[in-house]
């Protein structure tokens, strides 16, 4: 029964995608050249609102938004065989949160979270559809652009990190600092006007703007991470220990013998591994490296034959945690004090006469966006 409503569900969003598509008779066969020469529309496909907001606090946001917005439809107002397709979503959103993670069973665990910076994000993105030809055996039709699944798009993200910081580091029992979450910082990809490219899990790349002299994040060093490690692998290993130790009971009771040599590999794992950091960490200390930025492989390494720490360039992720001292707290939560701007491209089905990702790459006015904050 349950597959059942799986598939239906499933069989009910297909449907209403495809009935919402749109499908154009044209008076001679489709193709590229004709695609390339109909007049795309710019449409505002809707404004999900959630955070709590007064109706002037609102309005503020929203003509912050249309401004992002203007910078956008300046640079490319006209489209030709492509359709924009903009909007905003809000909410209520905490920056730098902490929390306490609790083990609920042996492979499990629960984070529950307390306290951080109340703030209002909201994200203004447009995407570009393609127009495309009509379905097979009927050629004298188009597909319009929006609605459709795949697309460019650019987005810019206000007062949050949470697509720029997206990925948690820590395995099962995870890693905190001060109750916040260690994050991995995404690969750097190059430099765009100036600015350091990030190659995020959302887009190509995304342009991280903050306030001069301040960074939303702060580095975790190699003493914290490797203190950290050490703790886990403790833990880590205890809980195996203690999983052993059950099930031996558990089979003593059953008149099954298990073999010690079982548990004593597990415990001579345990002593080489957490030698093998404590041992980065004596190194650390004699070398003056304690307070350098940790840059590790992107899981938590078990393997004494592998580095702990590699640089970026090779693949290291450089490791971080939400600063709790970035937002002002004197501004009003909506003010922008900080952006995400990104854009994600894709391969058009034809060549556009006006390609509006490539026009924004080269054009949109960063130092404008970046003149927003605080303000």
């Amino acid at each position: 029964m349950k597959k059942q409503i799986i598939i239906l569900i499933l069989l009910f969003f297909n449907c209403t995608f495809i009935c919402a598509q749109k499908w154009i008779k044209t008076t001679s066969p489709c193709n590229d050249e004709l695609l390339k020469n109909v007049q795309g529309e710019w449409i505002h496909w809707g404004d999900p609102w959630y955070a709590k907001l007064s109706k002037q606090q609102e309005l503020e946001v929203r003509n912050r938004v249309a401004k992002i917005h203007q910078f956008v439809f300046t640079l490319a107002p006209t489209l030709s065989g492509i359709d924009a397709a903009w909007g905003i979503h809000s909410a209520d959103y905490e920056f730098a949160q902490q929390s306490t993670i609790e083990r609920v069973t042996t492979d499990q665990t629960r984070q529950k979270f307390y306290t951080g910076i109340p703030l209002v994000q909201y994200t203004y993105s447009v995407g570009f559809y393609q127009y495309s030809c009509g379905r097979s055996g009927v050629p004298n039709e188009m597909r319009k652009g929006y609605p459709r699944e795949d697309g460019a798009s650019l987005s810019v993200s206000v007062n949050t990190l949470n697509k720029f910081l997206s990925r948690d580091y820590g395995g099962t029992e995870g890693m905190q600092i001060d109750g916040r979450n260690i994050k991995m910082m995404p690969p750097v990809v190059g430099t765009w006007k100036g600015y350091t490219m990030y190659d995020t899990e959302y887009s190509n790349f995304s342009i991280l703007l903050h306030r001069d002299g301040m960074l939303p994040y702060i580095p975790v060093t190699r003493k914290q991470y490797l203190e950290l490690a050490i703790n886990y692998f403790n833990k880590f290993y205890d809980n195996m220990l203690a999983e052993w130790d059950k099930a031996v009971k558990l089979a003593a009771d059953m008149g099954i013998k298990r073999d010690p040599a079982e548990k004593e590999k597990v415990e001579k794992q345990k002593k080489e591994v957490v030698k093998y950091y404590e041992d980065a960490l004596t190194n650390a200390t004699t070398k003056g490296l304690l307070d350098t930025p940790a840059i590790v492989m992107g899981f938590l390494n078990p393997l004494t034959n592998y580095p702990i720490f590699i640089s970026e360039t090779d693949g290291g992720y450089m490791l971080v945690t939400e600063n709790p001292k970035y937002f002002r707290k004197d501004l009003p939560k909506y003010i922008p004090q900080l952006f995400m701007f990104s854009i994600s491209k894709i391969k058009w089905w034809f060549t556009p006469k006006i390609d509006p990702i490539k026009i924004l790459e080269e054009n949109f006015p960063i130092e404008k966006l970046q003149a927003m904050i605080d303000k």
